[in-house]
C-alpha cells in the first residue's frame, strides 16, 4: 500500500505500566481541515503486551470526546456452528439474548475499583460533562462521554475503562437492570421494559424479518440477523453466568479501542491510556485460563462465516434479479408478510433491501449513498415522485438505510403503503429503477423517468457540503462511524494481508492508511463530482443495475392487525397471571 500522506512510527515507554507502545503517527485528515500542519495531529497507540488500542484525533472544537469502542458479536458462539462440528465448538448461547445490550447497562453499576453504581455519572458531572452514555449497535458496543475541555475526560478515562474492562456484574445487579418478576408476576427490569416497547413495533418486525432473509441462519447462525437487543423470551430466561462468560469473550484488551478526539494535547491522552494499561496488567491472570468450549477465536466478525442470500423456488421472501422480459418483477416469488399490532388496519410498511458490496469497497458505499439520495431525497426525485408526490400516491414517505458490515445491505422503506394497494409497489419501483438505470425505456412524454446528470452533480455537491458542514460543527461527529468501522473489520498492523494477490502481512502505516480511507471521504465526492464520473451517467446506471436490478432482494410486507393487539394483551395477563401463582 503506497502511502499519500507522511506516517511514521516510533516507540515510547509508558512511565506507569513499562509498555514500549507502537505510536504510528499522522497529519490530520483533510475533512476536518488544513489549518492543522502538525504531521502528529492523528496519533494511534498498540500495546504489544495487552494489544490495548488508543487514538487521539487532535481537533479544534471546545467539547472533548471519549468513545470506547468494542466489537461484539451475538452468533450464539462457537462461530455461530448449530451442529458445534469444528470452529471452537457448539453455542453456548442464543443470538436473541440481547448479551451485548445487557451488558451496556450492567456496566454502569460499577467495578471492581469502584463498585457502586451511579459514581461514573456523579463524576463526570463534576468533570463538566452532560454525564456518560453508550449504544449497542449490531457488530459493535460503545461508550461515551463528552466533557468542555480535555481535564475532564483525561481524568475519567481510566475510571471509564475500568467500569467497562472489569465491571462488577453482581446477581442482584441482573435482576434490577435486567429482569425479575415482581410480587403481581409481572416480568420487570430496565431492559426488559425497554424491549417490550421496541419488540412488537412496526418497524422493528418489519426489519428483523429483513434480516433473518438477507442473512439467513444457515449452515450456521448470523450475528447481523441477531437481535442484540435480546428479546422478551430470551431475556425471561437470561441469567447471569451467560452474561459473565460474553464479557468474558468480548470485553477484553485485544478487543478495545478508546478513543479521544477534541483540542487534546497527545502526551496528556498517552499517559491516561498508559493508566488503563497498568491497570490491565495488574489484573491479569499470572497464568493462563484454558479456553471454553466455543470460544472466541481471532477478532470478532473479520473471521466470521456470512452465509450467503439466495434466491431460490418456493423460498417467500427473497426475490431473483430482475427480469427485463418479466417487467412486473414478481415471478414466482411471493414476499414475507407479518403482521403488528395496530388499531388502524388502512396502512402498513414495506422494506425491500439487498446484500451489498464488502467492507473494503469504500468508495463504493460511498456512491451507493449517492445513488439513493439522487432516487430519494427530495420531492423531485424519481422514486418520491413515482410514489408520493403525484394525485395517486402509495405511500407517505420512502427512504434509504444501510449498514457497512464485512459484506453489509442496503434497504429502502415505504411508508404508510395503503394496504388495497401493496402488490403495486414492487412492480412500480422496478418500473422506476429499470428506467433510470437505462434497462427499460421510459415513453417519451416522461422526461423524468430517464436519468439526470445534472440532478445528480446536485446531489454530490449537497451531500459534500453536509459533510463538511458537519465537520465545521463538530469534528467528531464526522470522523467517528469511519473510525468504528475501520476498527471492526479494517486491517491491523501484523497481520496478513487481506487483499487477493498481496503477499506479506500489515505495517502500522497500511493501518493508519486504511483508517484515513475509511473516514477520509471528501477525496471520493471529489471525485465523484470532478473527476471522471463528473459526467459518466453510465456508471450510475450500472451501479443501479449491479447492486439492485442484478442481485437478488429481500421483500417484507409489514401489515396491521388489531386482532394482533389484543392477543398480545391477553397473552402477557395470562402469562404474568400464572407467574404470580408459581
Amino acid at each position: 500500500m503506497t502511502s499519500p500522506t507522511t506516517t511514521t512510527t516510533s516507540r515510547k515507554t509508558g512511565p506507569q505500566s513499562g509498555t514500549s507502545w507502537i505510536v504510528t503517527s499522522s497529519p490530520l485528515f483533510s475533512i476536518l481541515g488544513k489549518e492543522n500542519k502538525s504531521p502528529d495531529a492523528i496519533q494511534s497507540y498498540r500495546s504489544p503486551e495487552t494489544s490495548l488500542r488508543g487514538l487521539v484525533v487532535t481537533t479544534d472544537e471546545p467539547l472533548c470526546s471519549l468513545h470506547i469502542l468494542l466489537a461484539t458479536e451475538s452468533n450464539g458462539g462457537g462461530g455461530g456452528k448449530i451442529d458445534g462440528g469444528g470452529g471452537g465448538g457448539g453455542q453456548w448461547h442464543h443470538p436473541d439474548d440481547g448479551l451485548p445490550h445487557t451488558l451496556e447497562h450492567l456496566v454502569f453499576l460499577g467495578s471492581q475499583t469502584h463498585p457502586h453504581k451511579g459514581i461514573l455519572d456523579k463524576l463526570a458531572n463534576r468533570c463538566m460533562a452532560d454525564g456518560t452514555n453508550a449504544w449497542t449497535a449490531t457488530d459493535h458496543t460503545a461508550y461515551t462521554l463528552s466533557t468542555a475541555g480535555c481535564e475532564g475526560a483525561l481524568n475519567l478515562m481510566p475510571i471509564f475503562a475500568d467500569h467497562v474492562l472489569f465491571p462488577t456484574l453482581t446477581d442482584s445487579g441482573f435482576t434490577t437492570e435486567i429482569h425479575h418478576v415482581n410480587g403481581k408476576g409481572e416480568n420487570k427490569g430496565v431492559v426488559y421494559c425497554e424491549m417490550q416497547g421496541r419488540e412488537n413495533n412496526e418497524g422493528s418486525l418489519v426489519d428483523r424479518a429483513c434480516m433473518d432473509l438477507l442473512y439467513p441462519a444457515t449452515p450456521a447462525s448470523c450475528g447481523y440477523s441477531a437481535e442484540t437487543g435480546g428479546k422478551m423470551a430470551n431475556l425471561r430466561t437470561l441469567d447471569v453466568n451467560t452474561v459473565r462468560r460474553f464479557h468474558e469473550e468480548y470485553y477484553t484488551s485485544d478487543n478495545v479501542i478508546l478513543i479521544l478526539t477534541g483540542n487534546v494535547q497527545s502526551a496528556d491522552f498517552f499517559r491516561a491510556l498508559d493508566e488503563v494499561e497498568a491497570l490491565v496488567l495488574k489484573r491479569r491472570p499470572a497464568e493462563k485460563v484454558e479456553a471454553k468450549e466455543g470460544s472466541r477465536v481471532g477478532r470478532p466478525w473479520v473471521g466470521s462465516f456470512i452465509p450467503p442470500m439466495v434466491a431460490a423456488d418456493g423460498l417467500a421472501g427473497v426475490y431473483p434479479p430482475y427480469n427485463p422480459q418479466n417487467a412486473a418483477g414478481t415471478s414466482a416469488a411471493t414476499p414475507v408478510c407479518v403482521s403488528f399490532p395496530s388499531e388502524d388496519e388502512s396502512r402498513g410498511t414495506i422494506s425491500i433491501a439487498w446484500r451489498g458490496p464488502p467492507y473494503s469497497a469504500r468508495a463504493t458505499w460511498v456512491h451507493l449513498s449517492l445513488m439513493w439520495d439522487y432516487l430519494t431525497d427530495s420531492a423531485a426525485s424519481p422514486l418520491q415522485l413515482a410514489f408520493v408526490e403525484n394525485d395517486d400516491p402509495l405511500c407517505a414517505d420512502v427512504g434509504p438505510a444501510q449498514d457497512v458490515f464485512k459484506e453489509g445491505y442496503h434497504q429502502l422503506w415505504f411508508q404508510e403503503v395503503d394496504i388495497e394497494k401493496m402488490e403495486e409497489v414492487v412492480p412500480l419501483f422496478y418500473e422506476v429503477v429499470a428506467q433510470q438505470a437505462g434497462v427499460a425505456k421510459a415513453s417519451a412524454e416522461d422526461d423524468d423517468a430517464s436519468f439526470d446528470m445534472a440532478r445528480m452533480h446536485t446531489v454530490i455537491r449537497r451531500y459534500r457540503r453536509r459533510l463538511l458542514a458537519q465537520a465545521e460543527r463538530r469534528p467528531t461527529y464526522a470522523i467517528v462511524d469511519g473510525v468504528v468501522r475501520n476498527f471492526i473489520y479494517g486491517p491491523r498492523a501484523g497481520e496478513p494481508y487481506g487483499e487477493e494477490g498481496k503477499e506479506g502481512v500489515t505495517s502500522p502505516q497500511d493501518e493508519m492508511e486504511a483508517l484515513r480511507s475509511d473516514v477520509d471521504i471528501l477525496p471520493i465526492l471529489e471525485e465523484a463530482c470532478e473527476g471522471k464520473l463528473a459526467g459518466d451517467a453510465s456508471y450510475w446506471q450500472g451501479l443501479m443495475r449491479e447492486f439492485i436490478l442484478d442481485r437478488p432482494m429481500a421483500v417484507v410486507l409489514g401489515k396491521p392487525s388489531a386482532a394482533m393487539s389484543k392477543e398480545i394483551s391477553d397473552g402477557e395477563k395470562e402469562r404474568e397471571a400464572q407467574q404470580a401463582k408459581d
